[in-house]
């Protein structure tokens, strides 16, 4: 037991597990209770934005993967969005909807760890062991598809690189229809545990004027009563075609940011359903340098390793903003290109996680603790797509 009546600097990270190994929080404490906080970060040494000024245009892709590593698609996916923006490519509508069907997953997947994270940073385990059981299951239809686990490079303008088996669909049917016991799970050993619930409950309270005031997004905003969700304000993609509407909480506390992952992994399964059921035979790219030649040492196969080589080209002063809904909110791309037409003069990403950093300087004072690894682990951030 600390002394109460004395002060402490106490820092959190970058090597607690609660922080994910590269978050620091410079802690001043009176007695038990934080009085004032000091996010520290740049441990992670990234530096994608100053990277990507050297690269062609298509091979940012990869990079863009990499930030928020839990949610790689859906990052690809703000990227090509804002070249199709440019360029006026239309998407064939098949390719629209496997673009959602691998943003759901991989929403699921990112939804699952945040859970597994948070619960196993309170204590328990279990959860995390059978998310990633179920986690598993969703990289290995990914490597199927891809050929990549996590990192999928998947997303071109203009479509996607590869087409879904009638196989593969019966993969994801099969999984989805058997999440239902993994989520049973995480209802009875985290959300309806009475100890989960004290330990959450009126915990890191963010209120809608807090969250608005630091351009708070995703499960963090929506939690505390906001339906905003670039999903449905955007709708890009293939979600004109479904029943889609944010789902919201309004008390704002950790606990509800855990029942909302709850909430939208369920929600995601049904978008899913939806989408494999209007999913019909069709191109899945319009830009032919995009599909893959079957004849081999032709002038066909040159000219398409030509391409690669040479890149898209935009036009010169171009400037474009794209963003899409992650797991953890809006990601957002800021793209300028200068004289050079195949590469970006600058670019820069809108982190949903950076914002949510902010948050603590405000969230953590006045509270015990032991409840800085509830709050933290409900907000769900990702150090590498802050540490860019």
């Amino acid at each position: 037991m600390l002394n109460e009546n004395a002060e402490y600097i106490l820092n959190f990270g970058p090597h607690h597990p609660s922080t994910h190994g590269v978050l620091r929080l410079i802690l001043k404490l009176s007695g038990e209770t934080v009085k004032s906080c000091d996010p520290d970060i740049g441990y992670l040494h990234r530096g994608v934005e100053k990277i990507v000024e050297s690269k062609k245009l298509i091979s940012i892709i990869p990079y863009i993967d990499r930030l928020d590593y839990l949610s790689p698609v859906i990052q690809e996916h703000a990227y090509v969005l804002g070249i199709e923006k440019v360029l006026n490519i239309k998407v064939p509508k098949r390719a629209l909807l496997i673009r959602v069907i691998f943003d759901e997953l991989t929403r699921i997947s990112s939804h699952i760890m945040g859970i597994g994270t948070m619960t196993y940073d309170l204590g328990c385990l279990s959860l995390h062991l059978y998310g990633f059981e179920e986690r598993e299951k969703i990289m290995d239809i990914f490597e199927v598809t891809t050929g990549a686990r996590m990192h999928l490079a998947y997303y071109v303008p203009g479509g996607v690189l590869d087409d879904v088996s009638n196989d593969i669909l019966n993969t994801i049917k099969v999984f989805i229809n058997n999440l239902n016991i993994y989520l049973g799970y995480v209802k009875k050993l985290a959300l309806d545990n009475c100890i989960f619930q004290k330990r959450t409950k009126q915990i890191g309270v963010i209120s809608k004027h807090l969250a608005i005031k630091n351009g708070i997004s995703g499960v963090n905003l929506r939690a505390s009563g906001i339906a905003y969700d670039i999903r449905s304000s955007n709708n890009y993609g293939a979600y004109k075609f479904l029943n889609f509407s944010p789902i919201t909480l309004n008390d704002g506390d950790s606990y509800s940011r855990a029942l909302l992952k709850y909430l939208e992994i369920e929600q995601s399964v049904k978008l899913i359903k939806e989408a494999i059921a209007i999913l019909e035979p069709g191109e899945i790219c319009t830009n032919n340098f995009f599909n893959k030649t079957k004849d081999k040492n032709t002038l066909a196969e040159l000219t398409h390793a030509f391409f690669f080589s040479r890149s898209i080209e935009l036009p010169v002063n171009t400037t474009v903003y794209s963003a899409t809904e992650t797991p953890r909110g809006e990601f957002g791309i800021h793209l300028f290109i200068g004289e050079d037409k195949t590469k970006p003069y600058r670019m820069h990403f809108k982190s949903p996680s950076f914002a949510a950093i902010q948050l603590l300087k405000t969230l953590l004072i006045d509270v015990n603790i032991s409840d800085i690894t509830a709050i933290l682990g409900s907000l769900d951030f990702i150090m590498g797509c802050c540490d860019r």
